[in-house]
Formats: structure tokens, sequence, C-alpha cells
């Protein structure tokens, strides 16, 4: 499969190239070849994310042959060519100025990626990419970009070249690229780019054609039904520039992110026994599909003369202030594979000469993400005094010391897939430009990773957010991040050598401690509106959350044991002991506990009124205010101690009959009942509490759990 895929890869750069070296200037003196004729077809069709409000169409190109051999000197006739998106959704391409002028572009003759023609002195493929800015075109037509016919030095070849009026040329070169306005005038549609006054000379000669290359599209993927995204092409005058075909696919839908919680080995947690920094479950976020998870620019390049990490991606760079210049930038060839990884990228063709602020101090360039995809977690329901660490870079699931690994550059050329930890948020409003720093950890932790501290808020969540640097454009990518959990242990003392007592009403039971797991940016967290698509200030790129994907991070169970007595009475004069012993204080050096016990009976109240089912709660004297050991509440049992209350006492004026259930707040609690006549006259039975299992972490009180008797059997059956 990996050499299909190479092959792939190798017939695409052929097709590149075949078709660069077609897209030549004319031949002044070349056979005719009829009339002018013109076809558009999609450059490539790739899987958009379902989630993803401004994912990259392939590009659209639109081919040309034939024409009438125009005069050397002669205008270069105009037209505006129009890309209607369906179905119809707003173009989420960043606007680079309020009236809709984007990063867009058409690029005439695949400019910029030097494919040799034959013609001397940088023409067509090998011409430098030249801008006709949106700002640079009137309304009474192309003035400022006026284009005429000219020939190279050799006198051989028909060329464009700047006309009169022609202002914005730079070294007298013809501008061959042009920026897409969205929604031109404000009537065209939020689903409409319009590229205003693009020179068409016609190729004439035989053997020759123009192409005219259309990128840097986005749009917006959440809430639609179709599982494609078309584009339809007019031209106007469509004389200039006549199309025989204006209606291509440029994307499908792919299958969405999946993410789920891996539970460690050691999970549940005893709250009693403290912990630190152990690892407690996996965050395992896998792609829809092959090209889901993508770094914010191809491997390789610089980044306005910053070079990339040791020749890596610029995206890991200290990047500076992006000024717009020119230079730096690798991933400005028109159709570029880049070695397989174009696919790979949230940025698309990155042009440095197109910058705009929208109406904002930020500066941003054409076709240049913010960052690479970022993967978030929110966790919910952190337990007070609980400490939550995340790992700052990804991993294997369950993995070790040994086996996780990190790429040999990290933003480099290696398809070991990677991601690492950036600050929350610090990319949910922030320019292309803003400085990429990994957090740092500790560590290395239980698995070999990093580790960091997160802080809840005051409503007990926390977030991350990682950022991939590495991703295998050929394969399925899975990528791992570890978290971990710790409370702090007890200092001994000489009455309790092995730790100070815990009371265990401090942390609270098992909560819905769930981590919720999803792409980033996004509306709820993120600095921007689900609803407002379009604003240059919205960073790229974001997305929805098309479904909730979650799991618990962490399981505590309270260290508590749960007594049954099966008999117990305090009518027709009997009367019933119960007695809890605290076993925590033993040779063995196990953790000292202290803590009461809640009673919750079940049964009748023997009476000539008839018999009743209602019985109070009785509440450990730890529990409650007021307390009165033996009679509204259950005394606190010390560890190594036993404390006892009579059923006469707590069910007092109640004659109650049935048994009780006793929940103590430690380990290792044990229960003795006695039952007598009043006064021990005639009758005595002492019978030892039944222990209750705990609920296995996520059960279900009543449930069908496992059982090594009978295969499957409910916790009471496990009881008896």
């Amino acid at each position: 499969m990996a050499d299909f895929r190479r092959w792939l890869i190798a017939l695409a750069v052929l097709a590149l190239m075949a078709g660069a070296a077609s897209a030549q200037v004319g031949v002044a003196s070349g056979t005719a070849s009829g009339a002018l004729q013109c076809t558009a077809e999609a450059a490539g069709t790739p899987e958009l994310r379902p989630e993803g409000y401004t994912e990259l169409t392939g590009d659209i190109l639109i081919t040309c042959t034939g024409g009438p051999m125009m005069a050397v000197g002669a205008q270069i006739p105009t037209t505006n060519i129009v890309v209607f998106i369906t179905p119809s959704v707003p173009v989420t391409s960043r606007m680079l100025q309020t009236n809709g002028a984007s990063e867009a572009i058409l690029i005439i003759d695949e400019a910029g990626s030097n494919i040799s023609t034959g013609a001397t002195g940088g023409f067509g493929p090998q011409s430098p990419q030249s801008l006709c800015s949106a700002s640079d075109e009137q309304s009474a037509g192309q003035v400022n970009c006026n284009l005429v016919v000219g020939t190279d030095a050799s006198g051989g070849y028909l060329v464009a070249k700047p006309g009169p009026g022609n202002t914005t040329s730079v070294s007298g070169v013809a501008q061959n690229v042009f920026q897409g306005t969205i929604n031109a005038n404000g009537t065209q549609g939020v689903n409409t780019i319009t590229f205003y006054d693009v020179p068409v000379l016609p190729p004439a000669t035989s053997g020759v054609s123009r192409i005219f290359r259309i990128t840097n599209i986005r749009v917006p993927v959440p809430g639609g039904t179709s599982p494609y995204v078309n584009a339809f092409i007019s031209t106007n005058p469509n004389q200039t520039l006549p199309l025989t075909i204006t209606t291509l696919p440029i994307a499908t839908i792919g299958p969405g992110m999946q993410a789920g919680v891996k539970l460690y080995k050691n999970n549940p947690f005893q709250q009693c026994n403290s912990q630190s920094v152990a690892l407690s479950a996996n965050l395992i976020y896998t792609e829809g599909f092959a090209t889901s998870f993508k770094t914010r620019v191809v491997p390789g390049g610089t980044l306005n003369g910053i070079p990339g990490n040791a020749g890596g991606n610029v995206q890991y760079a200290a990047e500076g202030t992006n000024t717009g210049g020119t230079g730096g930038f690798n991933q400005n060839v028109p159709g570029g594979l880049y070695g397989g990884f174009a696919a790979n990228t949230e940025s698309g063709l990155i042009f440095p000469p197109l910058t705009g602020k929208n109406g904002g101090s930020v500066l941003y360039t054409a076709g240049l993400a913010d960052y690479g995809t970022r993967l978030k977690a929110v966790f919910y329901n952190i337990p007070a005094g609980l400490t939550l660490y995340v790992s700052t870079t990804s991993g294997a699931v369950g993995g070790t010391a040994s086996t996780n690994t990190i790429p040999g550059v990290i933003g480099g050329t290696s398809t070991l897939p990677y991601a690492v930890l950036v600050a929350t948020n610090s990319g949910e409003a922030t320019a292309d430009a803003s400085p990429f720093v990994p957090i740092a950890g500790s560590g290395p932790g239980p698995d070999g990773l990093s580790y960091i501290a997160i802080t809840a808020n005051s409503a007990g969540a926390a977030t991350a957010v990682w950022e991939v640097t590495n991703s295998n454009p050929a394969a399925v990518d899975a990528l791992s991040f570890s978290v971990y959990i710790g409370y702090s242990p007890t200092a001994p003392t000489t009455t309790f050598p092995y730790g100070t007592p815990l009371t265990l009403t401090g942390l609270p039971p098992y909560a819905p401690t769930d981590v919720q797991m999803s792409y980033a940016p996004e509306p709820s967290q993120g600095a921007f509106s689900a609803a407002n698509f379009s604003y240059g200030q919205n960073p790229i790129p974001r997305f929805a959350v098309i479904k909730t994907q979650e799991g618990p991070y962490v399981n505590i169970n309270l260290c508590q044991t749960t007594l049954l007595y099966p008999f117990v009475t305090g009518a027709s004069g009997f009367d019933t002991g119960l007695a809890v012993a605290n076993t925590s204080w033993d040779p063995w050096g196990t953790r000292h506990q202290q803590g009461s016990c809640t009673l919750y009976g079940y049964g009748v109240s023997v009476g000539a009124s008839g018999n009743t089912a209602a019985q109070p709660v009785i509440q450990g004297c730890d529990l409650i205010a007021n307390p009165q050991q033996g009679s509204n509440c259950f005394p606190v049992v010390q560890t190594g101690q036993v404390a006892s209350v009579q059923a006469s006492g707590i069910y007092a004026n109640l004659n109650f009959m049935g048994y009780v259930i006793a929940v103590c707040n430690f380990q290792y609690a044990h229960g003795y009942a006695a039952l007598t006549d009043l006064g021990l006259r005639n009758v005595w039975h002492g019978y030892l509490a039944l222990e209750i299992a705990p609920l296995p972490a996520g059960a279900v009180p009543g449930t069908v759990v496992g059982s090594p008797r009978s295969g499957a059997a409910s916790i009471e059956e496990l009881v008896h």
C-alpha cells in the first residue's frame, strides 16, 4: 500500500510538470490552433473534515487553447471570473480587507513554478509571482494592472508586459496573481469569489496552452448534507474566456474524527491511598481519514528568513512579526506537492506580498494558517484536593519510556504522528505571526512522557490543547495523550507511624469526572462566533463540535466498607446491638483511617395499627449537627477501635424489625450483631455482618457484573 501511494505521488508530480510545461508563452511565429477554447477542471478533490469551518478545497484549473494571434503592443483583453460554491455556503477564505478582498488568488501560467518554457527573460512559469490586488483594480476597468502584448528577450515569444498606466508593476513584471473578492459589492452572495479584470492572452499557437489556477478557497462543512462541494464558474465577458465545462466537484466530505478515553489499568483509585503523578488514562484522537491531522505548513523552508527547527517545520520556529515581505516561504509553488505533504497542511498557497488587517491590528498573510491542527480536552468535575496533570506531548497508547518516542526533528519530514502542548486558547484569536512555543513540562512521568499540572477554574474544569507538528499523509494517525493524577500523602507521626488518619469526607465521591474531546478552536471557548464565518479576524483553522466525544478520565472510589446486617430488631421485647470494628491499624503497615457509618434500615414498624416500611437514615456523628452518639448518629470509629449502637436507641419507639445496610467511610470495617431479649433472660444470638463488595467503576446498582463463580451476577448475589 505504501508503494502504491508513492506511485500516486510520483504520477501527480508528472501531471503537474506536464501541465506547467504546456502553460507556455505563445510563439510569435507559430501555427494557429483555431478558436479560443477553455475548459475548467478540478486539480484535486480533497477530503474535508466535517467539523471544519475553514476547509481548503481543491484548486480550480482553467485551461485555454487557440484564439487569435495578437499584435505586439495590443492591449490584452480582460474578463471577470466568478466562482460560485454549491451547495451554497459562505466562503471562509480569510478576508484581508473589510470590502471582501480575500486570500483567495488566481495565478496565470503557474507563475513561480520555474518550469522551463524556452522563453528568455523569465516569463510564464518562470516568471516571478506579481500581484494585482483588489485595491489595484478600478470599477471602470483594469487601469493600474493594464497589460499589453510584448515579446521576450529573443523576440520569438509573445508575452504579457505592463502597459500604459500600469502603476503597480514591480520591476517591469506583468501582474500574474489576482486577488479574489468575497461577495463583491455585497450583491453577489457570500458563496461567491470574484476575480476582476483577469487578462487573457490567447495562446494561439499549436501545442501551447494558458492556465489559470484558482487556489486558497475555504468553505465551512458543519451542518451540510451533501457529500460533495462543487464549484460553478462563470466569466464576463464570456467571449474573452469561453468555458465549455462550468461545474465541477472540488472536494468531498470525509468521516469525522474519533476520540475516546482509555482508562489505565490502575483505575479505579482508592481515595485513601495517596498518589503522585499516577497514570490515570490515555486520551486517544484518531483521524477520520489520512489527512485529518495537519501541520501548520509543509516541512522545511523558512518564515521571513527565520529557519525552521533544524530544517523542519516553520510552525515550530520562533516566528517574528510578519512584515508581509517577499521571502521566506517554500509553500508558494502553484500545485506544489512538497514530497507528498501538500494535503497535510492547514495552510494553502502562501503568498507573502498579499497581506491585510481587515480593520484590526493583526497582520495576516494570504494562505497562511494561524497554526496546525489543534486537539482539545476539557476536563470537568475535577475533585477538590486532586492535582490533574497532562502529558506535554503525544505518546503510544499505554506506552512506556521505551515505547514513547519523538520524531528526529519536531516539525520535520518524519511521518511519526506527534503533537505538543500549547497555551490554552493561545491560537484561538491570534495572528499568524504569533510565536509557536510548546509548553515545557516536568518528568518524565511513569510512561516516560513529560507532564504539567493544569489548574481547574472555579467550576472545577480545566482545558488542555495540543498542536500537531508531525503527521503521516499516507496513513490514518492516532495521537494519544496521557492523563495523570496526584493527591498528597499525609505525614507520619509518633502516634500514627503510617500517616495521620484520613477523614474521607474531604473529597467528593465519584462524580461524572468526564473529559470532552474535540478539535480546537471551537465556538464554546474560541474567540469567534459559529454564525460569523467570513471576517478575517476569525482564526484559521476553526471547528465545530458535531458530536460529543467524552469519557471518564479518572475513577476515584471512596475508601468505604459496606456491611449487611440481615436481621435487626428493637421490637416486641427484643433489642439488637450493632458493632463495627476498624481494623486499619495492624502489623502490616495499613494506612490508618477513621470515619463513621451511615445506617440504612429496611423493614417494618411492628404495631397494632399495622406495619410501615418508612425508616429514618442514621448518619455518622461527624456528618450532622448536634450529634448524640447512639441516639441520632453512629459514632466515629477510630483506627484500631470498635464502636456500637443499639437498635432500641437509634430506632426508639419505632418497634423496628428488618435488616440494616451500614456504609462506613473507611476501609477494613467488620461488623458484628448481638440479638437478645430485654434483660438477657432467655435469648442471645450473635452473627458476623456480611460484607458487600463495592460497585465496579461506572456500574449501576442492581446491574449484572462479572463473577468468578457464575460468569455474571448482581452485587446482591455476590454478597450471599
